[in-house]
């Protein structure tokens, strides 16, 4: 039986950003003691730079960890729109060692089809081609229109089984530009799964979507055989 997702909400982004930062954390040591990795999927955008800032500082086995992204856009790391490059300057640069792996999308690429081939060879390289990515914790955030990593509602990437990453080209992304995205059979393979969104409405979206009133939102098709919590700020 899929566990119904849980609901925090706390008093502002910085306390948000801190429960995500320690449950980020614990997974890590659970899943070290488990399996001797860690193996981590971030998203972008700019709520979670708070996150990745504290992140840095919690105790985590990061010889053991494996970073991963949920999503990219078609751009260099030096453009201030890649979540790459988001992550680059809040997190990585700010770790007392290397991580054991820093997957990212090759946002750079010719194209967005080979970026996502390129994505989809570097998964199955760390996590073999049995089945979907089994993430010990994805961290995702939540788009006002209900989307969340680069799946938005309507598009044909919500229909997709068998890949585990695809390209995406929707008119009505902000910036619309060409992304790569997991898909959702990766999203729910998670062990952990948590949202971590800040204000107001998206706090009332994301009551809608955990309540089952938002069917048409793709982040109500996000439901991993672990732990969905949902981390709102305000």
């Amino acid at each position: 039986m899929i566990p119904s997702p849980e609901m925090e909400r706390h008093a502002d982004l910085e306390a948000a950003s801190l429960r995500a930062a320690q449950l980020t954390a614990q997974a890590a040591r659970e899943a070290v003691a488990a399996r001797g990795a860690f193996a981590l999927a971030v998203s972008g955008g700019s709520t979670p730079e708070r996150y990745f800032e504290l992140l840095a500082g919690q105790v985590l086995p990061w010889a053991a960890t494996h970073l991963f992204w949920v999503d990219e856009r078609m751009t260099p790391p030096e453009d201030p729109r890649s979540n790459y490059g988001a992550a680059r300057g809040a997190l990585l640069a700010r770790l007392p060692e290397a991580p054991a792996g820093v997957h990212r999308i090759r946002g750079e690429a010719a194209s967005a089809d080979q970026a996502a081939r390129l994505y989809r060879e570097e998964l199955t390289a760390h996590f073999g081609a049995g089945g979907p990515p089994a993430f010990d914790c994805l961290h995702l955030g939540l788009g006002g229109d209900g989307h969340t990593a680069s799946l938005f509602p309507g598009q044909p990437a919500l229909e997709e089984h068998t890949l585990w990453a695809v390209d995406v080209a929707y008119a009505g992304a902000d910036p619309p530009i060409p992304r790569v995205s997991l898909t959702l059979p990766v999203l729910n393979a998670a062990r952990l799964a948590f949202f971590l969104a800040s204000g107001a409405d998206k706090a009332a979206l994301a009551s809608d979507i955990a309540a089952g009133r938002r069917p048409d939102c793709p982040a109500s098709l996000v439901r991993p055989a672990g732990r969905l919590l949902w981390i709102l700020a305000g």
